[in-house]
């Protein structure tokens, strides 16, 4: 029997876009701080804010985006959402005060949380029934191209050209993306609302319940991360190794994009059992060895066990969220499974901060490496038994 195709040109379509959204954000991360301390006479207090602002409006609005997404026609949703981005980008290029900043990067932050809901939502919708856990695990790939990209290219237009034309590119590209999103009308049946939403804003409305147990999975793998996230470019340049952490993050993401696509196999082959448990053991073996070493060389080593093991195990929470909840509700389950990762990211940027600097990094990546053991132990014993029937049963 003839499988059915994959990488058809909506896939293709809506993943090229949602990494320009991405990519915006590594951008913005890496280039912003930069301009905010050398342009704006800003301090690193203000950089920090900068970011605080976009998770703030992330976390916010990305409760509602879900509910959002599965109430109203998603060819709607998807157009004004695109169009909201561009215009955050744009405005970028007429802002020279921090309130500015601090305003369209909370703006920034919703429209990415409306973003990345109703697209992951719209693969879904357009994936063979058969093949959505492989697809949702492949989607994957383009943030993770993002990942590579996104930072380099802000640092090298930056440093090159300025502030000013790296606004014009991020204005550009997410133009480009605007019209590319939008570029094929998909079938009128397809993205509209498949039963009418209950009226009023209860919890129930705004997180889908069957997906909570894999949105605690994300907590674990959030939080975790963030540290590494955080913690490599500073560990690296009181090492007097600033430099590595592009490479360290380089190998972190090319390493998830050599195995996704062997990755999202396996997992449609053989289930999400055969991904998570090595996923979690290599994450952890990352992190221990970021835990046991202060030479460059070894955490270079570290990124692609760090990479690979985070790159299996994210991804598949995900599929699983998604799949745990009826095709009407992938928006809500979407939402609800990156609201727990967005916040995992937050907490963790901050008390593992705290952690840090009593204890150091080397026992805080320790400590990390203890929490992917409690995950570990938290699916094995709880969650995989308890719903595995559960996502089993949904029909895709």
């Amino acid at each position: 029997m003839k499988q059915e195709k994959l990488w058809s040109f909506d896939f293709i379509n809506y993943g090229m876009s949602s990494s320009v959204y991405y990519m915006t954000q590594y951008i913005l991360v890496t280039a912003l701080p930069i301009i905010i301390i050398s342009e704006l006479n800003g301090t690193a207090i203000d950089a920090g804010l900068a970011m605080a602002y976009f998770q703030v409006g992330t976390i916010i609005f990305r409760a509602f985006a879900g509910r959002l997404v599965d109430s109203f026609d998603k060819r709607i949703i998807l157009f004004f959402s695109t169009l909201l981005f561009f215009a955050i980008m744009a405005a970028f290029n007429f802002v020279s005060s921090m309130d500015g900043i601090f305003l369209l990067r909370g703006i920034h932050g919703a429209a990415f949380a409306l973003v990345t809901t109703i697209l992951p939502t719209l693969i879904v919708l357009v994936l063979p029934k058969g093949r959505k856990g492989e697809g949702i695990n492949m989607f994957a790939i383009f943030s993770n191209v993002a990942m590579v990209l996104g930072p380099a290219l802000g640092l090298f237009i930056l440093q090159e050209f300025g502030s000013h034309n790296l606004y014009i590119m991020l204005t550009v590209i997410t133009l480009l993306a605007l019209v590319q999103a939008n570029l094929k009308l998909l079938p009128a049946e397809l993205p509209k609302p498949h039963v009418k939403m209950k009226k009023g804003w209860g919890i129930n409305q705004l997180i889908e319940p069957r997906s909570l147990p894999w949105a605690v999975m994300a907590l674990f793998m959030g939080f975790t991360y963030s540290s590494v996230l955080v913690f490599i470019p500073i560990e690296l340049n009181s090492l007097g190794a600033s430099s590595w952490a592009s490479l360290f993050f380089a190998l972190f993401a090319v390493m998830i994009i050599i195995s996704r696509p062997i990755v999202s196999k396996l997992y449609e082959s053989k289930g999400p059992a055969f991904i998570i448990y090595p996923g979690l053991t290599i994450f952890c073996l990352g992190l221990v060895l970021l835990g046991v070493t202060n030479n460059p060389i070894l955490i270079m080593v570290a990124a692609p066990l760090v990479g690979l093991g985070y790159g299996a195990v994210q991804p598949a929470f995900q599929a699983l969220a998604v799949q745990a909840a009826p095709i009407e509700r992938a928006g809500m389950a979407t939402a609800t499974y990156f609201l727990a990762f967005d916040i995992s990211i937050g907490l963790g940027s901050v008390l593992m901060s705290y952690a840090a600097n009593s204890m150091g990094f080397l026992d805080t990546y320790k400590v990390n490496a203890l929490i992917v053991v409690g995950a570990f132990l938290l699916y094995h014993l709880v969650i995989k038994d308890t719903y595995r029937q559960e996502v089993e049963e949904i029909p895709l």
